[in-house]
C-alpha cells in the first residue's frame, strides 16, 4: 500500500460541482417559493374570515329586517300609511296567527 495515502481527498468532477450547485439553487428557490406562498395563504385566510364575518352580519340584518317588516305589517292593520309603505316597497306579509309568519320581499 505504498501508493495510497490515508489523507487523500476525493475531488469531485466539474459535472458533479455544477449539478450540486444547480440542486442547491433549486432548493433555495423552493424555500423562497414556500415563504411567498405562506404569506399569500395568510392574506387569503384573512380575506376569507372578513367575507365570512360579512355574511354573518348580513344574516343578522336579514333576520332583523324580517322582524321589522312583520311588526310594521302588524301595525299597518290599524294605520293605512304603514300599509301603503309596505305596498310601495312590494312587501307581502301573511299575518295568519295560526302559523309562523314570514315576510316575503
Amino acid at each position: 500500500m505504498a501508493g495510497v495515502c490515508p489523507h487523500s481527498q476525493n475531488l469531485m468532477s466539474r459535472v458533479q460541482f455544477i449539478v450540486l450547485n444547480l440542486v442547491g439553487g433549486v432548493c433555495g428557490l423552493l424555500i423562497v417559493c414556500d415563504l411567498v406562498l405562506g404569506h399569500l395563504t395568510g392574506s387569503l385566510n384573512q380575506s376569507v374570515m372578513t367575507t365570512r364575518n360579512q355574511f354573518g352580519q348580513a344574516q343578522q340584518i336579514q333576520s332583523t329586517a324580517q322582524n321589522l317588516v312583520l311588526r310594521v305589517a302588524q301595525a299597518g292593520q290599524t294605520d293605512p300609511a304603514l300599509r301603503e309603505l309596505l305596498a310601495k316597497h312590494d312587501f307581502k306579509v301573511n299575518l295568519n296567527t295560526n302559523s309562523q309568519t314570514q315576510p316575503s320581499p
